[in-house]
């Protein structure tokens, strides 16, 4: 192992500055899942032998509680009972190998496991570690436990007694392959698929708690619900459909929750600590959805705000995506980098990770093919992810009673069961870890280069046990309008963007950033109004719409944006077109219409309206629209290309044809970067990309190039005497 001679100091592993610092380096972790559990032992080297031929540095897999304590008490990981259960002897076959470990120790592990690895003696014997709701069933492989049930911390707790002491003697700094340590998995995925919240006496109790922790006085609640609470112990969970009216009441308690899943994730994490695990923790959040052919990531702005409160629980969370898009191309490329930046959100000092990049399928269909993995490798890491674990990278079989869909487990992952035959994607897979082990150190210590920001309000995307057709139309108009409306008509605008918490940034921090676009619907609380006012009026350039705000959380009329902005506005009472450049545009959304003396309208109604200009506010400025902006002709890429230019933000990047896609990564202190280039067509590209940094006297880089369909390409920069050079490889 690394470091394991005598002479050399004990290696360590730790978090800094927004990186993993491995032996004092940057580290970017290039990991691969090998499910041991579901390997023969006598393979178990072959596919260890794998990892390192794709170049791999690291192995990951889950330690499932219900395979290592089948019977109540009875613990084997040295395979005593079972040769697959010999989890000591593969942790030594990948110290001999010279590789990492990232150990995924649960108590849940999903991985397509009965019970989602919950030991099957446990639910029977105790029914109420399910969530109390009505109409809410519970399958082999979709489990609604009821996280801070004291009986399931106590068994919980039991399973950390019997696992972490071989975690704790496998660390690196006591000369071990672990690098890393996931508490639990994808923490409350089947209960937002489910909308299974919990109903039970000591959930209502906690949610209570909450409000009185928040409120502090039963009248000060009543007067934000419009309701007549005699005390904080008569109220119950919200019950009944969202309603914009009452959103104050859903926020509260999906706030709740997320103090509920933090909360949960505390007690794994201190329980871990007093077992001496001092190795980097951490939460593997789900995101991707899948829609046949391609999976999107339209949901993962709502699950990564699941985990908006971990790091304050626990800070220096290692925050992980699952990018399970099946096909990448042109229609869904833009949900790796909304995706990427919602994690990256979550905690700006830790680094984030893919904890599940796809390359492999749980089915047969759609087919993965070696594009989709060289697209989603390359993507990932080029808007500033430090890391990622490849999930499947190994094939493998479940035991009779093992899986939750039989006992086929080949996931279309690169290596086969027997750990010699390789499929087609094995090659990216390769390709990718020769990059990796000459530049993986240089790689780790850059960051992607931002032209803007995207204000993020959580209020519109904390919905995940919302009912009812207004909470349809919510996640409708924010998947239609933003998520592949503007965030991905910028981004194809050759604008890239970070993400800001709106309920948790200041105004100072918000003016740490020279622009701002935020997706804006009819309801927002006063503060946020104020926040954004106060950011343009110091100076900011504000972006946003399609509707200005006109009403509070509790359903009263608000409109300090508008006010303070000296905006005047109303809505069309009749269904009519608008008109940019000339091109009339079909809209469904209602439209608001403004007054602009003395402001630059930039698009009108057919009627000569304005519906979005630009206006100067104190010492900033801003663009309102007031329309339903969804990407479905290639104009609109124009028109939001204008807008920006208008509030004089320039991307540092151009291409020429525009519909190609790249990204920097920079380390300032040492004067190097890479940079990357996609095409995500279906056809063979030429094309050309100018790089301009805000530092002027550093002059334009600019190369031309052409790219295979469906491909991307890395280039290491440096610069020199004022002068980006690509550095040959």
């Amino acid at each position: 192992m690394k470091g394991s001679t005598k002479d050399m100091q004990p290696m360590t592993m730790k978090v800094e500055n927004g990186q993993f610092i491995l032996n004092e380096k940057p580290f970017y972790l290039y990991s691969g899942e090998i499910h041991y559990f579901r390997i023969p032992q006598k393979y178990w080297k072959a596919h260890i032998q794998k990892a390192k031929a794709a170049g791999l540095n690291c192995v990951s897999s889950y330690i499932p509680w219900n395979w290592h304590e089948s019977e109540q008490g009875k613990f084997d990981f040295e395979g005593k009972s079972h040769p697959q259960k010999n989890l000591k002897g593969f942790l030594k076959e990948v110290k001999k190998a010279d590789l990492y470990f990232s150990a995924r120790v649960g108590p849940v592990s999903n991985a397509e496991l009965v019970n989602e690895g919950i030991p099957g003696w446990l639910l029977k014997d105790h029914p109420e570690l399910y969530v109390q709701r009505s109409n809410v069933n519970n399958l082999p492989h979709a489990l609604l436990l009821s996280y801070l049930n004291p009986k399931f911390l106590e068994v919980v707790e039991k399973w950390y007694d019997a696992v972490l002491p071989l975690v704790q003697e496998n660390q690196i700094h006591k000369n071990g392959p672990i690098i890393f340590v996931q508490l639990c998995n994808e923490i409350s995925m089947i209960h937002w698929l489910h909308k299974a919240y919990d109903e039970s006496a000591p959930v209502n109790k906690m949610y209570q708690d909450f409000l009185k922790e928040q409120y502090q006085e039963i009248k000060k609640l009543n007067l934000a619900y419009s309701s007549n609470y005699n005390q904080f112990e008569d109220i119950r969970q919200p019950q009944g459909d969202f309603s914009p009216e009452h959103w104050q009441i859903f926020l509260d308690w999906s706030l709740f929750y997320r103090r509920y899943y933090a909360t949960y994730f505390k007690k794994l994490h201190e329980k871990a600590v007093q077992s001496s695990i001092s190795v980097p923790f951490s939460a593997n959040i789900p995101q991707f959805y899948d829609y046949d052919v391609r999976g999107r990531g339209v949901y993962s702005p709502m699950t990564c705000s699941m985990f908006r409160d971990f790091s304050l629980q626990v800070p220096k969370t290692v925050f992980g995506g699952a990018y399970q898009m099946r096909r990448l191309d042109f229609e869904n490329f833009h949900d790796v980098g909304i995706t990427t930046e919602m994690t990256k959100m979550l905690d700006k000092e830790s680094p984030s990770i893919c904890a599940e990049l796809q390359t492999g399928i749980l089915r047969d269909r759609p087919r993965l093919y070696p594009q989709d993995i060289d697209l989603n490798l390359k993507s990932s890491t080029a808007h500033g992810l430090n890391g990622v674990n490849c999930y499947m990278f190994s094939s493998g079989e479940n035991l009779p009673g093992l899986g939750a869909f039989g006992s086929y487990h080949d996931w279309q992952a690169p290596v086969s069961l027997d750990g010699i035959k390789t499929k087609e994607h094995f090659a990216p897979l390769k390709e990718w870890g020769k990059l990796i082990k000459k530049y993986g150190s240089q790689l780790a210590g850059t960051k992607k280069i931002n032209d803007t920001a995207i204000g993020f309000y959580l209020p519109y995307y904390a919905t995940e046990y919302f009912s009812g057709q207004k909470a349809s139309l919510l996640e409708s108009q924010r998947t239609n309008f933003f998520f592949d409306g503007f965030a991905r008509l910028l981004q194809l605008s050759n604008y890239n963007y970070s993400f800001l918490d709106l309920l948790k940034e200041s105004k100072e921090e918000l003016l740490q950033n020279n622009s701002l676009s935020v997706f804006t619907l009819d309801f927002m609380d006063e503060e946020t109004q104020n926040k954004l006012a106060d950011y343009a009026k110091s100076g900011g350039k504000l972006l946003f719409g399609p509707r200005v705000p006109s009403y509070n959380l509790s359903g009263k009329p608000c409109a300090i944006l508008a006010e303070k902005l000296g905006i005047s506005f109303q809505e069309e009472k009749i269904k009519q077109p608008i008109v940019w450049q000339g091109i009339e545009m079909i809209v469904d959304f209602p439209i608001h219409t403004f007054n602009t003396e003395n402001k630059s309208s930039l698009v009108k109604t057919k009627s000569d309206i304005p519906c979005a200009f630009y206006g100067k506010a104190g010492l900033g400025n801003f663009i309102v629209y007031g329309f339903g902006l969804n990407h479905v002709f290639d104009y609109q890429v124009q028109m939001v290309r204008e807008w920006m230019e208008t509030l004089k933000v320039i991307p540092s990047l151009k291409f020429e044809p525009w519909d190609l896609q790249g990204t920097l990564r920079w380390d300032k202190s040492h004067s190097r970067g890479f940079l990357f280039l996609f095409n995500y067509h279906d056809v063979k590209k030429k094309g050309a990309v100018s790089l301009k940094f805000k530092d002027q006297k550093i002059k334009e880089f600019e190369k031309r190039f052409t790219m295979e369909e469906r491909s991307g390409v890395v280039l290491p920069l440096e610069l020199i005497k004022n002068k980006v050079v690509e550095v040959v490889r």
